[in-house]
């Protein structure tokens, strides 16, 4: 008796018998579009409504008999190979927009992957921290020996409704830090985006975790650098023109410095790339980033620790979506019966 696997709303459940999958279609407890589902005989995870026998009768297509006139004989195969590999083989990507993100589904997969992985992305986050700090401390000190720090100003409180009137001083003052600082610092924060990139292309694809893999964006540090300049600028224009044009910007362009990453891409190619596969998807991401900023919020509420899981969901969700916009559904899937993501030795 085969084993079936099925997933819904992201959540992969079994093994299970057809005739559990049958009675679950009896009952709603599976659409036959949304969901699906996977035996040791198919290539890959089809939609329910698409296998014979989960459905009913009217699920199941036509079997003409090979010599109509014996009863007896086999029926022809009806089976279409389809062109995605089987898990554990090398997934293709898929035409862009041909599958659209679920942003829920991609939250929770988000979600299981930094559970099995929290001890690694624990470690990361920390040791980004640490570093992060280091450097703003050394690049303060910087600004100071080289007598580059603005001077010092009081801060003045000036009563509402009396402009050019009084002015109170009070003790406390404000500085920043120099312009010199300022370009290093985001030359650094990109630097370390770049390493993010990388752990999270990696959790969501399966492969080893590392430490070290946090400081292995220096040889894509100009076209990321250059890259994000552009991406800032474009991005600001659009916010200034009445802010949606603004939001279409960062959601078709906002997949580059994956694209960087992952497929060692230019600054205009990376960008043609996130235009190509967020088609059909940008109001999909827009959802996910009010997700993500619900996630996050709710691990504000539930203090540091909540802070600290919560961060890594919103962040590996938008990596799984990326994933999955390049090869679809699949990317946010384990192979069946296992805790192995299905891009495990392809992507």
């Amino acid at each position: 008796m085969n084993e079936w696997y099925y997933a819904r709303g992201g959540k992969q459940s079994g093994p299970v018998t057809i005739e559990v999958l049958a009675d679950l279609a009896k009952n709603g407890g599976i659409d036959p579009i949304n969901d699906l589902v996977w035996t040791s005989t198919m290539k890959d995870w089809l939609p329910a409504g698409q296998v014979p026998g989960i459905f009913g009768t009217a699920a199941k297509p036509a079997t003409p008999l090979a010599d109509p006139a014996n009863p007896y004989a086999a029926p022809e195969s009806t089976w279409t190979e389809q062109p995605i590999a089987h898990a554990g083989e090398v997934l293709p990507e898929i035409e862009p927009g041909s599958q659209p993100i679920s942003a829920r589904s991609c939250i929770k997969r988000g979600f299981d992957l930094v559970i099995r992985n929290i001890g690694m992305l624990l470690l990361i986050f920390i040791v980004y921290v640490v570093v992060s700090a280091l450097v703003g401390g050394l690049l303060g000190a910087m600004d100071s020996a080289l007598g580059l720090n603005p001077p010092d100003r009081p801060v003045e409180i000036q009563p509402s409704g009396t402009p050019g009137g009084f002015k109170f001083e009070t003790s406390e003052t404000t500085s920043g830090g120099s312009f010199l600082n300022a370009i290093l610092s985001n030359i650094f924060s990109t630097f370390m985006a770049l390493g993010l990139c990388r752990i999270g292309l990696n959790v969501v694809s399966g492969k080893p975790l590392e430490i070290g893999q946090l400081f292995g964006g220096a040889k894509k540090l100009v076209p990321a650098v250059l890259g994000s300049i552009l991406y800032a600028l474009m991005v600001g224009v659009g916010f200034l023109l009445l802010i949606v044009p603004g939001i279409y910007l960062a959601l078709r362009y906002g997949q580059f410095m994956f694209a960087m990453v992952d497929k060692d891409l230019g600054v205009m190619d990376s960008f043609k790339y996130s235009s190509s596969i967020t088609t059909n998807n940008r109001m999909k991401l827009f959802i996910l980033g009010i997700l993500s900023f619900l996630v996050v919020l709710a691990g504000l509420l539930a203090l540091v620790f909540g802070l600290a899981v919560a961060m890594p969901v919103a962040w590996i969700s938008w990596v799984v979506a990326y994933r999955w916009m390049q090869y679809g559904f699949s990317a946010a899937l384990d192979q069946p019966g296992t805790k192995t993501p299905m891009l495990a030795g392809s992507a």
